[in-house]
């Protein structure tokens, strides 16, 4: 039985692609290439992981209990996979310099075992793992800052019911529990920076359960402890954020995505610490991963979303002035 799956790449091009739903799709997009990974792709991340200056491909495969690796050529292909054994149900991922020696690491989430790998890079682009972390039941997503100040990358994980845990890094790969936070109810994505500007990295974090109509800000203290959280008044049953200048303004704004709900949501920043609900607009079905950059050559700020339940990424183009154009384009791709 055949069990493994592809990721699907589009390069950002001139060549005409796509047939959108709307309107005809613009000159965006070259032709897809699809490349074979483990059993039920979760999450694929690009950053590079062995300093070449290329970005590289991490794939999370929750089914196949493994990440696949493709080291990138700089041409926007990449050599064949290699695959990372890891626990059970990997789940979320972050990529970032654990332990100093200035080569990118892997943080990984694995739901079925409650535990978060610490996944070593090696000079010689090979991967070792360092150590697991019990944070206990069902660990959905994880993300990375420096939460005290000490120059050192500590990590947050959402547990998925009710609990938010921060990990504080020790410097040579490994971590520390330091501390538990209600997070209730149904704590899914993060973002991290400081949103306030008092020079502490903060956590802002969208709730995926029925009746919420809000997110939650855990703002820092500097020391790795953080503030009671603030509510964030708007969304709805949100699984995805991330955080852009969607205006242009030069102060982070607040982007998250309801696949129950089949919409996107708007909240522009003030730079002070407070967000305020611009808009919210109808996605596809399903709209669920969120990545933002300037896809139409026109220097604003775009929308590309990843749409779960409908096989396409809609592109959303920007006015940079926070606002977005509609009717938007689609790109069919795999299921």
């Amino acid at each position: 039985m055949k069990i493994n799956k592809t990721i699907t790449l589009f390069i950002a091009t001139w060549m005409l692609l796509g047939c959108g739903q709307s309107q005809p799709s613009p000159d965006i997009f070259a032709l897809p290439v699809s490349y074979m990974v483990g059993k039920k792709p979760e999450v694929v991340m690009a950053h590079d992981m062995n300093n070449d200056e290329f970005p590289d491909l991490i794939v999370v495969n929750s089914a196949g209990n493994s990440l696949s690796y493709f080291e990138g050529i700089g041409d926007g292909t990449f050599k064949d996979a290699q695959t990372i054994e890891t626990g059970r149900e990997p789940f979320a991922v972050e990529l970032a310099d654990f332990n100093g020696d200035r080569i990118a690491d892997i943080a990984l989430c694995n739901y079925g075992d409650g535990e978060v790998s610490i996944i070593l890079g090696q000079k010689d682009g090979l991967f070792k793992l360092k150590t697991n972390v019990k944070v206990g039941r069902l660990p959905i997503a994880i993300a990375s800052g420096d939460f005290n100040n000490d120059e050192i990358k500590d990590l947050a994980v959402t547990l998925r019911f009710n609990k938010m845990v921060i990990l504080l890094g020790v410097g040579d790969g490994t971590f520390k529990v330091a501390e538990v936070y209600q997070a209730s109810p149904t704590p899914a994505h993060m973002t991290i920076s400081d949103y306030n500007a008092d020079g502490n990295k903060d956590i802002a974090l969208v709730l995926n359960a029925v009746k919420v109509r809000y997110l939650k800000i855990f703002y820092g203290n500097g020391d790795g402890t953080f503030a009671p959280p603030k509510l964030i008044e708007g969304g709805s049953q949100s699984s995805f954020l991330i955080h852009h200048d969607i205006n242009l303004d030069g102060k982070l704004d607040l982007l998250t995505s309801s696949p129950m709900k089949d919409s996107l949501s708007i909240f522009m920043g003030d730079g002070k610490g407070a967000f305020t609900k611009l808009q919210d607009f109808a996605g596809e079905k399903g709209p669920h991963n969120i990545v933002v950059g300037d896809f139409t050559g026109d220097k604003f700020p775009d929308i590309v979303v990843c749409n779960r339940r409908s096989a396409s990424i809609s592109v959303i183009p920007g006015n940079g002035d926070g606002s977005f154009v509609y009717p938007h384009y689609n790109y069919a791709v795999g299921s």
